[in-house]
């Protein structure tokens, strides 16, 4: 990446320099007299690094060939019917327009590249990330694969594992009625309750906005029972305290234990 940082800060100085050349050469050289020709060049030479930048090196050539052609074939019909003379800022406009839509095909290839290497390493670094910023328990993919895990230990080890699911139902619903920020504080303070009715050794998960889960190993059902209602108790309680702050939100629970 700092190779193609570099290159990009290269070409980048490049451009303005051969820009801040071609300004220069064509309005402030002695006996340069600029006519309405070569304002309309000036004004195909900024429009064909746009082009560039934006199509490419491929669509810059092309529209960069079209129009040096068209202007050097009417330079040479004036010059050998109608005798004009041909000035040097002629043959700027030929060398500067296909100079600067190389040196802007580069940059704007160089960018691209940076920009898809950045997609890849968001992407890359969205699946490195375990926890759900939410709620700060797991997520989906750590909870897949923890699964298999415990399911493969407790068939070798023949002991029990059990498996518990929560949903809110109503959850969009709740969303709707007091709004993304405090659904979100909502989904906190069931996350803490899950955090605080398990052991240590047990694994909670965000599978979904509404969808939460528990891997407890070595857990019978009876246990598993235990963890289910001490979990209820304390979302009643949470319901008191969110009708003693006069949030009219009833928070229930649906959970399965296997």
């Amino acid at each position: 990446m700092n190779n193609l940082l570099k290159k990009i800060d290269s070409y980048l100085l490049v451009l303005l320099l051969e820009l801040f050349l071609v300004v220069t050469l064509s309005t402030f050289i002695p006996n340069s007299n600029l006519s309405i020709l070569d304002f309309i060049m000036l004004c195909a030479t900024f429009f064909t690094v746009m082009i560039t930048y934006i199509g490419g090196l491929v669509a810059g050539l092309i529209l960069c060939s079209t129009i040096i052609f068209t202007y050097a074939s009417y330079i040479f019909y004036m010059n050998l019917v109608k005798g004009s003379e041909i000035q040097y800022i002629s043959y700027l406009w030929m060398v500067a327009i296909p100079l600067l839509s190389f040196t802007i095909g580069r940059l704007s290839n160089y960018i691209s590249q940076l920009q898809k290497l950045n997609i890849k390493l968001i992407q890359n670094q969205r699946n490195l990330i375990a926890i759900d910023q939410d709620t700060g328990l797991g997520n989906i993919k750590l909870f897949y694969m923890n699964l298999d895990k415990e399911i493969s230990k407790a068939k070798r080890h023949n002991s029990p594992c059990t498996l518990m699911m929560i949903k809110l139902p109503y959850y969009k619903e709740i969303k709707n009625i007091i709004g993304e920020n405090k659904t979100e504080k909502l989904m906190r303070d069931v996350s803490d309750i899950i955090l605080n009715s398990t052991r240590n050794e047990d694994d909670s998960y965000t599978l979904e906005n509404d969808t939460l889960a528990i891997i407890m190993p070595v857990t019978d059902l009876q246990g598993a029972s235990i963890v289910k209602n001490r979990i209820k108790d304390r979302i009643t309680e949470l319901n008191l305290d969110l009708r003693s702050k006069k949030d009219y939100v009833n928070v229930d629970v649906k959970i399965s234990i296997v």
